[in-house]
């Protein structure tokens, strides 16, 4: 289903309007059904997927509960001498329980996403010792959603064994959770907790929520029609026969793509919380204006919030606080003193973070490299952190300075542009190709002439973009200053209901275009 199409209309004023007319207690079996309808659209096979992975995390949530429940008995029951054996016994069974979980769910994905890299790369290495095999694991399609239903699995799972709340007990609730619609292809990563109790409440309906929801809704697809899908073919034209430009206008390209995934992303949260706040429920924010982070670890706390939250919970939590980092930091402590030995399981951990951040983006060595380049610029920020405070101090700079902040917001632009010459690219040719390319033709004089940066596209769409980017970064601005709301109520009725026209009209007239039919970028994560 198209998400910006009157297909995708007709479904959300239906699932709105039966939301509202059924009782309250019952409103989340219309969600239960929109769901299997939003997922059965785009084809009914790979439903089998979903189902198996909420069957598998909703019975060893189950089995899970029932162990804790009976450790406790036990514990009550037990002697002193006795109450070590059953908490590492409880403690042992709880951790094969939940680990043959998480592999159970996480095999069929790490398959299809990954089974064909993986080989590839076995093969490359085999193919070193004259061992020459067929990659059989090529051309496997994934499922919508799976890279986002998975952790939302072992996210329940992993809670459940940690006795943060009880397991759900009834599957088609659950299910309604893992399945809902909004945020099953990018997300945002919910916990069953947070987003269970705003699905699972009684909602009225309000006429405010509803204006503001619409408001959100048209805002969103504006950004990922007018600026996103037409960036697209510029974008990928100028990458896609990068020998015929120079270095200026590939770093332009590259520049606008980092303005192309913040509206297509951000457009597509701001559609689904805004028909989520329709119905009264608040989905989480994954965007907090992360082209004003003034660091690359600001940046990622920014953008994509939750994805960030997941792994710290799940990943940098676990792997910094495990006796392996415990070891280590004793060890670095010994060697290189106090604070580095405090740092050095959180650096191992970080590796893990974006190791496993690379690897969700994409089965390729470009993401890795990509992961990689964040890990090594966050590390060394943090590592050299007291240096950098002696260089500023030496050359006077003030940190609280407009000057210092902007510097520091262009910098960090500047370098998630950089690195976003492999996540863009198809493999790591084509990445180190056009970056040397880049780099070794610098062709200066193209600046002088306007008409080379937009030779490929049209008048009418260069200036969309450029009304869409700019009123982008003025909404971001008054958004990161805490005054966007007060704008928005001080605007006169009039000039908004205007506003709102002519970005609706903006809409309707790219309808018919090719580009508007693309998906949005993060679903082929």
């Amino acid at each position: 289903m198209n998400l910006v199409s009157l297909h995708c209309l007709v479904f959300a004023a239906l699932t709105i309007l039966l939301y509202f007319v059924i009782p309250g207690k019952a409103r989340w079996v219309v969600l239960l059904a929109a769901n299997i309808y939003f997922y059965l659209s785009y084809g009914p096979v790979y439903i089998v997927f979903i189902i198996l992975c909420a069957l598998i995390s909703y019975l060893s949530a189950i089995v899970l509960e029932k162990k804790i429940a009976q450790s406790a008995q036990k514990l009550k029951e037990a002697s002193a001498e006795e109450k070590d054996a059953i908490r590492r016994a409880g403690l042992k069974q709880k951790k094969s329980i939940c680990t043959i979980t998480v592999l159970l769910i996480l095999a069929p994905w790490i398959v299809i996403k990954y089974g064909g890299f993986i080989m590839q790369n076995v093969l490359s290495v085999l193919s070193l010792f004259k061992i020459n095999m067929e990659n059989t694991l090529t051309g496997l399609i994934l499922p919508l959603g799976m890279s986002f239903y998975v952790f939302h699995a072992i996210g329940y799972v992993v809670d459940v064994y940690r006795g943060k709340y009880p397991a759900e007990k009834n599957f088609f609730k659950y299910f309604t959770f893992v399945s809902f619609f909004p945020h099953i292809t990018e997300g945002p990563f919910s916990r069953f907790n947070e987003l269970g109790k705003e699905i699972f409440s009684e909602h009225r309906f309000s006429y405010d929520r509803l204006c503001e929801g619409c408001a959100r809704i048209l805002w969103g697809a504006y950004k990922k029609v007018a600026i996103a899908d037409i960036l697209a073919g510029y974008i990928n034209t100028t990458l896609g026969n990068y020998e015929d430009y120079g270095f200026i206008l590939i770093c332009f390209a590259v520049v606008l793509y980092s303005f192309r995934i913040y509206a297509d992303f951000s457009g597509y949260m701001d559609m689904m919380c805004g028909f989520c706040h329709i119905l009264g429920i608040e989905l989480s924010e994954n965007f907090k204006q992360p082209f004003m982070a003034k660091t690359v670890d600001e940046y990622w706390r920014r953008w994509h919030i939750t994805l960030g939250r997941w792994f710290r919970d799940y990943v940098f939590y676990p792997v910094s606080m495990s006796k392996t980092g415990s070891r280590l930091s004793k060890w670095a402590r010994g060697k290189w003193g106090a604070r580095t030995g405090k740092l050095i399981a959180g650096h191992l951990a970080l590796f893990f973070v974006w190791t496993a951040t690379g690897l969700w983006h994409g089965a390729n060595w470009t993401f890795l490299v990509w992961g990689y380049l964040n890990f090594i610029v966050i590390l060394s920020t943090t590592q050299l952190e007291e240096t950098y405070k002696g260089i500023k101090t030496k050359l006077h700079i003030n940190s609280d300075s407009f000057i210092w902040k902007a510097f520091c917001v262009g910098r960090t632009f500047v370098l998630i542009s950089i690195f976003r010459f492999f996540s863009l690219s198809p493999d790591m040719g084509t990445a180190l190709s056009t970056i040397a390319h880049a780099f070794t033709n610098f062709r200066i004089k193209e600046i002088n002439h306007v008409i080379f940066f937009f030779k490929n596209i049209s008048g009418e769409n260069v200036i969309l973009w450029d009304i869409g980017i700019v009123v982008l970064i003025i909404v971001d601005v008054l958004c990161e200053k805490g005054k966007w709301e007060e704008a928005k109520k001080k605007c006169p009725a009039l000039i908004r209901t205007v506003i709102y026209a002519l970005m609706l009209l903006t809409l309707i007239i790219l309808a018919p275009g090719e580009d508007v039919a693309s998906s949005f970028m993060y679903a082929n994560f």
